[in-house]
């Protein structure tokens, strides 16, 4: 929810509450010398929206923020009748005015207005100040949050350009290098091929922080793409092809148990790719040669559940509160001689929550690890395109 969707129901509900005719928010500037409507409630003619004008010119709303309501009882005999200097505008006569304040710092008022006089007492404002109170706080807790959101995307922002500009000049030398060591540069000897081995496995690492920091970045942005109906049979089955060659070089055996019921889940084939691609290559990378590793796809009632069992190295229980925490890897995967970033689970987590799913691990330090991932089942017939 928005500012303007709280300034929105904070109006309404004072309307209901005072059982006015109408209600008007508004809010000061951040130098407290000027004021603005930004939110009506049961005008029958359209109000100006966000023009603000200097605080003297609402004498109401100003001293009502001096420090206490103000009520007043019948405009025409009060001389307070007159808009156009900030009183109290026809077709009304009487109207109570509060202030709202957080943390003793004024933000704005609320006025509910009445058509006939003698409509609001001194007494009415117990009734509106707590709604009030709550308002100032929620317009500044959305305030906040707003500003927080702004600065996530603008740190987002910060990390794609850096991250793509990162991205060529590490390709071109990871193509170097692999060059070199294949031997087109000339032959090498037992210490130069181990160095540059180094330097290849180092820049393997900088490739994947630079990819693993744009996959997080991009789930971060706010700007996503459209959820469709995505075959989950399909996508689990070319992740596990995909990732074969790399469980077989490795001495390791991937074995998938189909399910023979087409499963539909709700996302992005990227996103999906991106977060089996992550949840099986870790299975793989952290088994031992010689163990195993086994995909299954099943559908459980109204849910749809991807497993991936390893007989790797396992979790040690302390990390494991920690395995979706950003750049975290337990000791023992940093004990190991595999390129690593510590984004992957925590990339995986974001599209999970995301698709409405949730992800579970279950593990023991030596004996492996079960990835659960669980997605709510949608009916084709349902899927809107």
């Amino acid at each position: 929810m928005d500012v303007d969707q709280v300034l929105t129901h904070l109006a309404d509900g004072a309307r209901q509450t005072m059982r006015a005719d109408a209600v008007a928010v508004r809010l000061l500037d951040e130098q407290g010398e000027r004021v603005s409507r930004a939110a009506a409630s049961g005008f029958s003619v359209a109000t100006e929206m966000g023009e603000s004008a200097p605080l003297a010119r609402y004498p109401i709303d100003e001293q009502a923020l001096a420090g206490s309501p103000i009520v007043v009882d019948d405009a025409h005999a009060e001389s307070w009748g007159d808009s156009g200097k900030g009183g109290v505008p026809a077709p009304y006569r009487s109207a109570l005015c509060v202030p709202m304040t957080h943390g003793g710092d004024a933000i704005g008022t609320i006025t509910a207005y009445a058509a006939t006089a003698g409509r609001f007492r001194a007494e009415d404002a117990s009734l509106l100040e707590p709604l009030a109170d709550v308002g100032a706080t929620a317009i500044v807790a959305t305030r906040a949050l707003q500003e927080l959101e702004e600065l996530e995307a603008r740190q987002s922002l910060f990390i794609r350009v850096a991250t793509h500009e990162l991205r060529s000049p590490v390709a071109v030398a990871q193509s170097m290098v692999r060059g070199v060591l294949k031997g087109y540069a000339g032959e090498m000897t037992a210490q130069q091929h181990d160095l540059f081995g180094r330097i290849s496995r180092r820049l393997d690492l900088l490739e994947n922080l630079v990819n693993d920091l744009l996959d997080l970045a991009a789930g971060k942005a706010g700007r996503r793409e459209r959820d469709t109906a995505v075959l989950l049979n399909a996508a689990v089955g070319r992740v596990v092809l995909l990732l074969l060659p790399r469980a077989e070089e490795k001495g390791v055996t991937l074995a998938y148990q189909a399910c023979c019921e087409e499963l539909i889940v709700r996302g992005t084939e990227d996103g999906i790719d991106r977060i089996l691609v992550n949840v099986v290559d870790n299975a793989v990378k952290y088994t031992p040669s010689g163990g195993d590793v086994a995909v299954a796809l099943q559908r459980d009632g109204e849910q749809i559940e991807i497993v991936v069992s390893d007989t790797g190295i396992g979790i040690p229980e302390k990390a494991l509160p920690h395995l979706f925490e950003e750049f975290y890897r337990a000791p023992n995967a940093k004990a190991m001689d595999t390129v690593g970033t510590g984004l992957g689970l925590a990339i995986v987590r974001d599209l999970v929550q995301r698709y409405c799913g949730r992800i579970t691990v279950k593990s023991a330090e030596g004996e492996g690890t079960t990835v659960t991932v669980t997605f709510p089942r949608v009916d084709l017939a349902e899927c809107f395109f």
